[in-house]
């Protein structure tokens, strides 16, 4: 549907499946054919190349099974050699210790033969055979690596572009908005738009030492701020460690009139429990909109997709009847939790914790509880119901189960080969999904018409009011992929939660400290007393690590040039070389993700 410019989206699963997902795929063909075109490569003379390389390397695996068999057969031989020789020591043996039998004769000449016939098959005839099949192989990957340098440059100017694109711009955020532009992604973070979530919706950033992002992407649906990331949570919790030995003792035990001396044993165990650092990725989405402002609810997946309809009606009818009962309960007690009257949508999506029974009405309208519906029960284009949901307020938290498989950012070398249509397949293929994964991932917010239908409220951005030029969010995220050996302490042997504080902030740039939370191991033992069978107290051994917090503090400058002054990604090429030539710097002290460029200033380490 059509509005003021924008297409709505509000039934998802039904505009996937006929839809967005055939024009995602003729897109990202098409932006892959461009990229062909301005390689310039030759395609067909690559095929060839390849086609010559695969029959080369078949004929080289041919042989090299022949040679494996000729070594079997050799091996074989040997063995025998080696058996025949053992049986003739024995009839020497035999022979002169005065054993003799008149076919030992036979059989000594027999085992000669046997022995001289061997040695000439290996040296005559399958020692030769092998040499000859190693020199035809040898010749084989002679050319089997002509035919892969020439078959990689006959495709690198793809795979240098594929490449350069990445860097420069958000490549696959760029071909989702192409085939989507009701969501809209930010190519960074800025201030600005953390600002628009606390000022304009309530939001309250999660700041702490315990988490850091490691992924962060922002953006908007009609005005209405979101952004996805990916969380390292740390906590602090125990381990139990267990240690043991084995006690033996004496007794004397009487037995058949006479006393004995038994020998007893038992093995002592022990244990103790420290503190041990957990750490865990959290992937969420975030969106804020002004629609029911006052209403709060939590809901969990229920796996609905695996039931049959059988299976849905009888769970529906069972719990119906329980919160049916819950309902009366809570009118009674003067509660505002009133069952719907849509028994399959109260069950599946859950929500009975809900503070605002009009609110929740509002939001969730028949078309609402349809799409919905539709989303948790289908697993042939999304995921089912995988999703938890909590709204506070004007913040909505989204958890999607499969966006935890699969990595949004890709290092682009994963495109790379030496055959072009492989490189075709993987492009397509991952961005093919990675469309399907966000899609999927705002489905459930795009099921309620009235979220993208309420428009954002009007926001005034002081400038000179902040003291950064990005959020903090995009700092932990840029740091956290800088090359994080040079900014962890060299001691730390655990993962580490980077937190960062602006220092200073300048016309384009934000200088940035970032500091790096670890633990280095020492290994402990202590000693558990315990009272054996034996009537003893004995020491028991138990093996710990004692985890002691590390720090290191490390200054960064974080730049971003901003769209509207790249015509191109000369600028920012032509910044990086100042940062060679004037800092000093090598190539891989220097981050870059699009129009983010950042690079270590100093560092200082504490324990």
């Amino acid at each position: 549907m059509r509005k003021e410019g924008l297409e709505y989206v509000f039934e998802p699963l039904d505009e996937y499946k006929n839809k967005y997902k055939q024009l995602h795929l003729d897109n990202v063909k098409k932006y892959f054919q461009k990229l062909v075109e301005d390689a310039k490569i030759n395609i067909e003379e690559n095929q060839e190349t390849i086609n010559q390389l695969q029959k080369k390397e078949t004929e080289k695996n041919h042989i090299n099974k022949e040679i494996s068999k000729l070594n079997f057969y050799k091996g074989v031989l040997i063995f025998l050699i080696i058996i025949i020789f053992g049986i003739e020591f024995i009839i020497l043996r035999d022979f002169f210790n005065g054993y003799f039998m008149w076919y030992y004769i036979l059989m000594f000449i027999g085992g000669v033969l046997g022995i001289i016939g061997f040695i000439l098959l290996i040296r005559k005839k399958i020692s030769p055979k092998i040499k000859s099949y190693k020199n035809i192989t040898t010749k084989l990957q002679s050319v089997i690596d002509d035919l892969t340098n020439q078959s990689w440059q006959q495709v690198q100017p793809l795979n240098d572009l594929i490449y350069q694109k990445y860097l420069d711009e958000d490549l696959g955020f760029k071909l989702c908005m192409q085939t989507l532009p009701l969501i809209k992604f930010d190519s960074v973070f800025e201030r600005k738009r953390l600002e628009q979530f606390v000022q304009n919706y309530d939001y309250k950033p999660k700041n702490n030492k315990n988490r850091s992002k490691l992924y962060v992407r922002s953006g908007e649906i009609n005005g209405n701020p979101f952004y996805i990331s990916e969380d390292l949570v740390h906590h602090l919790g125990t381990k139990t460690y267990y240690g043991s030995i084995t006690i033996t003792w004496e007794e004397e035990e009487y037995e058949d009139g006479e006393y004995k001396t038994v020998t007893r044993s038992e093995t002592l165990t022990a244990s103790v429990t420290k503190p041990c650092p957990y750490y865990y990725h959290d992937k969420y989405l975030v969106y804020a909109n002004d629609a029911a402002p006052d209403l709060c609810f939590s809901r969990t997946e229920t796996d609905v997709e695996e039931m049959s309809e059988k299976e849905i009606e009888r769970r529906v009818s069972r719990e119906i009847k329980n919160l049916e009962k819950k309902s009366q309960k809570a009118i009674a007690k003067g509660n505002n939790y009133t069952v719907m009257g849509h028994p399959e949508f109260e069950v599946l999506f859950g929500a009975q914790n809900r503070n605002n029974e009009v609110q929740f009405r509002l939001l969730f309208t028949p078309l609402a509880r349809k799409q919905l519906l539709a989303l948790m029960k289908d697993k042939e284009y999304g995921y089912g119901d995988e999703f938890n949901f909590v709204k506070d307020h004007k913040i909505n938290y989204l958890y999607p189960k499969h966006l935890k498989k699969f990595e949004l950012t890709i290092n682009p070398k994963y495109f790379w080969s030496n055959d072009y249509k492989e490189v075709e397949n993987r492009f397509i293929s991952y961005h093919v999904e990675m469309f399907r994964q966000i899609y999927f991932a705002f489905a459930p917010i795009l099921a309620i018409p009235l979220y993208q239908q309420t428009k954002s409220q009007d926001f005034i951005y002081e400038e000179s009011t902040y003291n950064s030029n990005l959020s903090y969010y995009e700092h932990e995220y840029v740091a956290n992929n800088m090359s994080i050996n040079e900014l962890i302490h060299p001691l730390s042997s655990t993962k580490n939660i980077l937190k960062t504080k602006i220092v200073k902030k300048n016309l384009e740039s934000d200088i940035v400290e970032i500091t790096a939370y670890g633990y280095r191991t020492v290994a402990r033992v202590d000693y558990v007393t315990e009272l054996g069978d034996d009537g003893e107290y004995h020491s028991i051994p138990v093996e710990w690590i004692e985890y002691i917090p590390v720090e290191k503090t490390s200054t960064i400058e974080i730049k971003h040039i901003k769209e509207e002054e790249m015509s191109t990604a000369e600028k920012i090429r032509k910044f990086i070389d100042e940062l060679k030539n004037n800092k000093k710097l090598l190539e891989k002290e220097i981050y870059q993700k699009g129009s983010i460029i950042a690079y270590l200033l100093s560092e200082s380490i504490k324990e």
